[in-house]
């Protein structure tokens, strides 16, 4: 009995720590759209809080319904989304996406011009989710309709602290380019171990005959 408790527990942790790092990996260069729009005086808390909600939603919404369509093929074939993630990280880590500062800045100015300021951070957030929906639908494959429920809160939290954390990073601008700094070396890496984990857990390796270490 104490067994299984004890490995329903690290399921439960392995799903609560494969949600936060799922969410930071790909949400890096939300963190420093946020900071410019807490910088920008046009933009009130409330405006920035609640386009970034809506904007994340989006993204959460569209890829539970990528993973309801992913499950009518066998989760192999869904396991080799898992690539995606790994693509990126590898673009990211070799510099094969250099112009990505500049081209956030460019969907962020290209907004910035919108009368209405909560529409211009939900706009800005889900054009740059491309990342978003090439981890989160391959993830929520892979889980029961309670461990989705269960990821989705921790994204809806994380989020909140994504704010607060970007607010505090506008007025330290030390501390937001010590993470600019490091960030495009800390994302591909997790980006890269999400990757494997969704090839892992939907059985690729397996049925390619790769052993891996339990």
């Amino acid at each position: 009995m104490q067994e299984i408790e004890f490995i329903k527990t690290i399921k439960e942790m392995e799903l609560i720590v494969t949600s936060i790092l799922a969410f930071g990996g790909t949400n890096i260069d939300d963190i420093f759209l946020l900071v410019i729009f807490f910088a920008n005086k046009d933009y009130k808390t409330k405006h920035i809080v609640i386009g970034q909600y809506i904007g994340i939603i989006a993204l959460i919404g569209i890829s539970i319904i990528g993973s309801f369509i992913g499950l009518l093929f066998d989760h192999i074939y869904i396991g080799l989304l898992g690539l995606l993630p790994v693509y990126f990280g590898i673009r990211d880590l070799f510099g094969l996406n250099k112009g990505r500062k500049g081209e956030r800045e460019g969907k962020l100015l290209s907004h910035r011009k919108r009368a209405n300021k909560t529409f211009s951070v939900a706009a800005v957030t889900f054009s740059n989710g491309g990342d978003n929906l090439g981890v989160y639908i391959p993830l929520f494959v892979t889980l029961g309709m309670p461990q989705k429920i269960v990821m989705v809160i921790i994204f809806l939290i994380m989020v909140a602290i994504w704010c607060i954390a970007a607010k505090y990073l506008s007025k330290h601008s030390a501390i937001a380019n010590v993470i600019d700094r490091f960030g495009h070396i800390i994302t591909p890496i997790v980006l890269i171990l999400l990757g494997i984990y969704i090839l892992y857990s939907n059985g690729v390796f397996r049925a390619l005959g790769i052993s891996m270490p339990r």
